[in-house]
């Protein structure tokens, strides 16, 4: 596959870091370059740790970094994807939450289902708190 500067490059593999230092004196682009930060509370699941995500510019990688002390695995770096800033990085974004569509539906119904069970918990409460006034 020919690489233009409109097209995200594909990985074969993650590439990965032990420290946000190691990462960045690995290409020396990359400390010099403006960040744009994607989100700082990402989990794989509900307790899992959480992770920063940021866009360098200069080099077009989306990585992730986990939080926390270094004993934890805090520290830890991981390339995602290489993203170019052009027009074709809005239809990479679209591509990828398109995947995400049949988990996010799962995961709205579940929050749905608890959101009423809250919902009739606290009507519940209410009914308790006037009768008894």
């Amino acid at each position: 596959m020919t690489q233009t500067k409109h097209r995200p490059r594909r990985r074969t593999r993650a590439q990965r870091y032990d420290s946000l230092t190691a990462f960045y004196a690995a290409n020396p682009r990359r400390a010099h370059s403006r960040e744009r930060d994607v989100g700082l509370w990402w989990r794989e699941d509900a307790h899992g740790p959480l992770h920063r995500a940021a866009w360098v510019s200069d080099t077009g990688e989306l990585y992730l970094v986990r939080l926390g002390p270094v004993e934890h695995g805090g520290g830890k770096v991981e390339i995602l994807a290489t993203v170019a800033d052009g027009e074709r990085s809005l239809s990479w974004l679209r591509a990828r939450a398109g995947h995400l569509g049949g988990r996010a539906r799962a995961a709205q119904a579940e929050l749905a289902g608890a959101l009423a069970g809250a919902c009739a918990l606290l009507a519940a409460f209410g009914s308790l708190a006037s009768e008894i006034a």
